[in-house]
């Protein structure tokens, strides 16, 4: 919430729709033989495949290999299993890096069968993009953003994702939607996040936004995920579409609300008022975050913000005590903030406010020149009492 959003870290299951966000099952090891599914049943290599890429084989896509064709050996599922697993892994274990490098690999092989002479289902190619997507967005991430070639990678695999249910869709009109379409038009978004491709992703996230919404003579719908309009409202800002944003921020906050996550409706609300701070609201955006901290003093990010706006309007003890309180008495305490690029590019403060808190940043280093100036200023004998 607080900056772009993982495509991993928990999203699979904060994207599943609002009336039934449950855990899926994720592969963090090899999987267990023999395996067994729902009665005792053994697990087939097409539910490994699936199970390991997102849950159980829901039967969302229609279709199956060529009859007659090879089929994959179970050898040859474990080691697609294995490439999932790495991607569940502590990105910031040694080998990270070349462990991710080699599921993106062992994916595109699988792809590059799954798709060529094997000629497996819709599902299962879905499955294996939608995977080697995460390598690759990972990678990026990894790298802090400095392999962007990476995310327009996972772009394109996310395209054909997207091109397959669509597909799926057009040959089968009277299909009930199912949840993997808004899903995989979520991750594109994340993904084209890290391009800087803002609408593309403002389109994506509105596009699985309104699936999720009631539809014409409906009552209730899928349910929409408030997670989701922060992502939306987020991207909003950096096209400075403040308003729209904070209507973003405050619907997910009366959401989350209600689903009794009160943090988190804490944190929708601090995008608000970033936004409304953008939009040269700032009386609006400062009454709001006064409320946040007096209501959750646990958002560090309202605080800091507090500082900047304290020290900015000339209160200098009123900034101080913010800043004392982020950094001491708040257990994520305020170390980042003191980086201008994780302020500005992750955790994307609005230009007026970032300036604001590098205004306060700079104080002691300010004060420190200002008195090195005078000492220089000064003759020697002047300050012959120090010797």
């Amino acid at each position: 919430l607080l900056a772009r959003g993982a495509v991993d870290a928990g999203v699979s299951v904060l994207l599943a729709p609002r009336a039934s966000r449950l855990p899926l099952p994720s592969a963090t090891s090899g999987p267990p033989a023999p395996a067994s599914g729902e009665a005792g049943r053994p697990v087939g290599r097409r539910e490994l495949l699936l199970g390991a890429a997102a849950g159980p084989a829901s039967g969302w896509l229609l279709g199956a290999g060529r009859a007659g064709a090879e089929e994959p050996s179970q050898a040859e599922f474990l080691v697609i299993a294995g490439a999932f697993a790495e991607l569940d892994s502590d990105p910031d274990r040694a080998g990270a890096r070349e462990a991710l490098e080699g599921a993106e690999a062992t994916l595109g092989e699988a792809i590059a069968r799954f798709e060529g002479p094997l000629n497996r289902s819709q599902e299962e190619r879905a499955a294996l993009r939608l995977g080697r997507a995460r390598a690759r967005v990972l990678q990026n991430d990894l790298a802090r953003g400095t392999r962007p070639e990476k995310a327009a990678l996972a772009v394109e695999d996310l395209d054909v994702v997207v091109g397959i249910m669509e597909d799926d869709f057009k040959r089968n009109p009277g299909k009930a939607l199912y949840s993997e379409y808004p899903d995989a038009l979520v991750r594109r978004g994340l993904a084209k996040e890290e391009l800087k491709e803002w609408q593309g992703a403002v389109d994506d996230y509105s596009r699985a936004i309104a699936m999720w919404r009631p539809r014409e003579g409906e009552e209730v719908g899928m349910g929409v995920n408030p997670l989701v309009l922060n992502f939306r409202g987020n991207a909003l800002s950096q096209l400075r579409q403040f308003e729209p944003a904070v209507l973003d921020y405050e619907e997910a906050a009366a959401m989350f609300r209600t689903d009794g996550l009160l943090r988190e409706a804490s944190i929708s609300l601090s995008n608000a008022a970033l936004a409304l701070y953008g939009s040269d609201r700032e009386d609006e955006a400062v009454i709001l975050m006064l409320d946040i901290v007096r209501k959750d003093p646990g958002v560090t990010d309202m605080h800091v913000a507090l500082a900047a706006v304290n020290w900015g309007a000339g209160k200098v003890g009123k900034a101080e005590s913010e800043w004392q309180f982020a950094c001491e008495r708040i257990n994520t305490g305020c170390q980042a903030y003191k980086d201008a690029d994780w302020v500005a590019n992750i955790r994307r403060w609005p230009p007026n406010l970032a300036a604001k808190l590098q205004n306060f940043l700079s104080r002691s280093s300010g004060a420190d020149a200002l008195l090195a100036e005078v000492v220089e200023a000064r003759t020697p004998d002047a300050w012959s009492f120090l010797r």
